[in-house]
């Protein structure tokens, strides 16, 4: 059996924040990756009042 799983290291393709607490389109290569963290989907108004992505909105 084999134990937990660590999370991947993360930055944020946008800004480059490291490890965001939230955030959208994670890609993963061997532990490292990036993604596009909630600040900035938000400020590219790519999220509606609830913090969904808008309709016709792909990432």
């Amino acid at each position: 059996m084999s134990g937990p799983h660590p999370l991947p290291v993360l930055s944020c393709r946008k800004c480059g924040r490291s490890n965001p607490w939230v955030y959208l389109a994670p890609v993963v290569v061997e532990g490292t990756g990036t993604c596009i963290c909630m600040d900035c989907a938000e400020a590219r108004g790519w999220l509606n009042a609830v913090g969904n992505l808008k309709p016709g909105v792909a990432l």
